[in-house]
């Protein structure tokens, strides 16, 4: 199943769907026998799940809409879409009746109230399946059978593999030669192109069939004639990715190349389970027709410990979008006493209409926010209460405001011209330099870009320290390095010299913070100088030779042996693609792009980032814009200066 449809232009008789007696009470379809060219004919009947015979659950996707299908129920035609007439037909026997559950059928899409309970009752029924069947679809280019012998050749390897990776580490689709040494075929072979069809289906991005298949005590694929054992797909995909079969054959993917596996079948088979929102955020690439399935399709899969504080939401398709999206953030807050579903709720350059500015749009995708990133603690240990409200599209929070937005105009974008950095030093220099020491004003001003994080050696966020200095200054010099050898191709937008300047203070400034920090120095080679002076000359032809060996001489000084890679990620991870703003008390920040001169720079209780909120004129509510990084404010300041009266708590309307 992968969407919950209603045709309601196409009435049914109430004879076919009588009311379900009892809460615990499904139909079953009974598909009679009979050639897969003659007419399908069926019959509804009721039971107690408790008490059901043994059955098999359907589980597959409507596909289009088109209902031009038939099953005769009760000597009433019934329309069903082609996608569920093709597997009713492959899955007929010739000499006896076979026991189904599909949704389509078995639930009376018509009946929202009945909908929602059979929804809510999908993970009990799945798992109470003798064999969940997953129908894939035709095989109209005859290629199953090519993906199975391809996931039995790999079967073997699997058993001897374990954890770790037995063909190549780099980061494209394993060689030909590493291939048949480990008695694959070489990727050109037509098993390799029908594997990668398989995991494009359509089947495996829905979101629906991710509980079917989790739940199920027994899994069969059908993919036309062909059957697969769930289980033997979900070890060859498993060791598939561990071997980087998931990437194309060339590093760069060009013409020529060959696709590697689609990723949406890990999601399916790797069983995920956590709470709601970790749920929301693994899945936000699946697909759902109807956008509260986004929500409802996930509620068989939240640990049951984690529901047994605060009774887990219920799908109810009497309620419209916004209202089903504003009760699920509201049931997050309330079960985890905190502000992080918020996080995800980003808004980019303008705010959407027809929506409460605090509800994630959990049918677009969600941004990961900077809570992913490191250990902010912003809020301490208060813990957010939800105050009751008779309008569900208001959001009533306790908190403390900060400051006030200043000004916010330049959006961080790397290496685009003009160089956005460079652009917000500059404004921290005119607006903040009277207030503080240059050397300070420069450190946090890194620590700003970076949202106060940095990764270690395992690519995880920590929080930042003094060796962010130490990776900005490699970024800084490398960038000025490869402005200089993308010449004469493309010319450096400024002069180079004023990056040279930002360098210039973080090597300065390394000088004093930490006498700890390992520093090892590269030195170019004799070729590299002359390279690096005649491009010197070419982005800088009014100056002399001796001010441009002058400048090559102070790049090889400040070049480091470090990986600028690092602080690239930190800075894409959390400031790039955001604002950067000045507050009236003088602190350095980034947030959304949505933000604006004015806005309000609150502490909420239970939220680990501060968070920016617009006062709506002449009323006491609050447009809710995203969390922010605002430098001095992220470890429990606020909170501490409320307990000593200089703050003070008020309540936040969000509208």
């Amino acid at each position: 199943m992968d969407e919950r449809k209603s045709y309601s232009e196409e009435p049914v008789e109430s004879s076919v769907y009588s009311e379900l007696p009892e809460e615990e009470s499904i139909r079953l379809l009974c598909l009679k026998p009979g050639a897969a060219t003659d007419e399908l004919p069926g019959q509804l009947i009721i039971h107690r799940l408790s008490e059901a015979p043994p059955y098999e659950a359907l589980s597959y996707v409507w596909g289009e809409a088109a209902t031009t299908g038939r099953i005769k129920c009760a000597g009433t035609d019934l329309r069903i879409t082609p996608n569920l007439t093709a597997a009713l037909c492959r899955l007929r026997l010739t000499s006896v009746e076979r026991l189904l559950w599909a949704d389509q059928l078995c639930i009376n899409q018509n009946n929202l109230e009945e909908r929602g309970k059979q929804v809510n009752m999908m993970r009990s029924i799945y798992k109470t399946a003798e064999t969940v069947l997953v129908w894939l679809g035709p095989d109209h280019e005859q290629e199953a059978e090519y993906a199975k012998s391809l996931i039995t050749a790999i079967l073997p390897l699997v058993l001897s593999d374990g954890e770790e990776d037995v063909i190549e580490t780099m980061m494209h689709f394993p060689t030909d030669k590493s291939l048949v040494e480990h008695g694959l075929p070489p990727r050109d072979h037509p098993q390799w192109d029908a594997l990668v069809h398989l995991t494009n289906l359509p089947y495996f991005k829905r979101v629906w069939v991710i509980q079917e298949v989790s739940v199920a005590s027994m899994v069969l694929m059908i993919w036309g004639e062909t059957k697969i054992d769930m289980l033997w797909f979900r070890s060859a995909i498993s060791w598939a990715s561990r071997n980087n079969c998931a990437f194309s054959t060339d590093v760069e993917p060009a013409e020529g190349s060959k696709p590697g596996l689609d990723a949406a079948p890990f999601m399916v088979v790797n069983r995920p389970s956590g709470s709601l929102l970790q749920l929301l955020t693994r899945t936000e690439a699946c697909q759902a027709t109807d956008p509260r399935d986004k929500v409802y399709a996930l509620l068989g899969l939240v640990d049951d410990h984690l529901s047994e504080a605060v009774p887990l939401i219920k799908a109810d398709y009497t309620k419209p979008l916004v209202r089903a999206y504003c009760d699920t953030t509201r049931h997050i807050i309330s079960s985890t006493q905190s502000l992080e579903v918020l996080c995800y709720n980003v808004h980019s350059a303008r705010i959407a209409e027809g929506f409460p500015s605090w509800m994630p749009r959990f049918d677009q995708g969600i941004v990961d926010p900077w809570r992913l990133y490191g250990e902010h603690e912003a809020c301490m240990s208060t813990i957010a209460n939800v105050r009751e409200t008779d309008d569900e599209q208001l959001l009533l929070l306790d908190g403390v405001r900060i400051d006030e937005v200043e000004c916010a105009d330049i959006i961080l974008v790397e290496d685009e011209p003009p160089d956005t950095m460079s652009k917000a030093w500059k404004l921290a220099m005119d607006k903040l330099a009277d207030s503080r020491t240059l050397k300070s004003l420069f450190k946090d001003f890194i620590f700003v870009m970076t949202g106060g994080t940095m990764i270690d050696e395992d690519s995880a966020p920590i929080l930042a320290n003094d060796t962010l200095l130490l990776e900005f200054l490699d970024y800084q010099i490398s960038r000025i390095l490869r402005a200089l050898y993308a010449l004469p191709n493309k010319k450096p937008d400024q002069c180079l010299r004023h990056l040279l300047e930002m360098a210039e203070i973080a090597a300065s400034l390394l000088l004093t913070v930490n006498d700890e920090l390992d520093i090892h120095h590269k030195h170019f080679s004799s070729r590299q100088r002359i390279e690096i002076k005649d491009r010197l000359a070419q982005c800088h032809p009014d100056a002399t030779s001796t001010m441009n060996e002058q400048l090559s001489n102070r790049l090889e000084s400040l070049w480091i042996d470090n990986d600028w890679r690092r602080f690239s990620i930190s800075y894409a991870n959390a400031g790039e693609y955001r604002k950067f703003f000045i507050t009236k008390k003088h602190s350095m920040a980034i947030g959304p792009q949505a933000m604006q001169s004015g806005d309000l720079v609150c502490v909420l209780f239970g939220g680990q980032t501060p968070f920016v909120l617009r006062p709506r004129p002449e009323s006491d509510y609050h447009v809710f814009i995203g969390e922010c990084y605002i430098h001095g404010w992220m470890h429990g300041e606020a909170i501490e200066e409320w307990q000593q009266g200089k703050l003070h708590k008020e309540c936040f309307t969000l509208a």
